[in-house]
């Protein structure tokens, strides 16, 4: 990958078909707080979609050691800070879901939030030397 507009790209794409039919319907029977999904198969959709993001996390990295923060272009800063913000919203769920008592301690959910937490630290102050944020 070249910069964070291609990334970005790549990420919407990706986000944009997660889990396809099995989320929609998922979604079109949930009828809360009468119906819900089975909360295992969310779990699991959860654990996918986090995995299917963080499968760009090394390209990601590659491109911050490539590109210097400041050197950005308006499009790369405005590419990186959505890609910010899907990893935040990563960061939310999977917190939210060890918010659930029977999640607290379950070593998987904690690994991808710590991984997820760590990555947002690192893009955070790398958007911030590129002057935004």
């Amino acid at each position: 990958m070249k910069d964070f507009t291609e990334l970005n790209a790549r990420l919407q794409s990706l986000t944009a078909g997660l889990d396809g039919e099995l989320w929609r319907r998922l979604m079109t029977e949930a009828d809360p707080p009468r119906r819900l999904p089975p909360e295992q198969d969310i779990l699991d959709l959860v654990f996918r979609d986090a995995k299917a993001v963080s499968g760009y996390v090394p390209d990601l990295m590659s491109l911050m050691r490539r590109h210097v923060p400041a050197e950005l272009d308006a499009a790369n800063r405005q590419a990186l800070a959505g890609i910010l913000g899907l990893i935040q919203l990563m960061v939310r769920i999977l917190l939210m879901i060890l918010l659930v008592p029977r999640y607290l301690d379950h070593e998987d959910l904690i690994t991808t939030f710590n991984a997820y937490r760590q990555t947002f630290t690192f893009v955070e102050d790398y958007l911030a030397q590129a002057g935004r944020r």
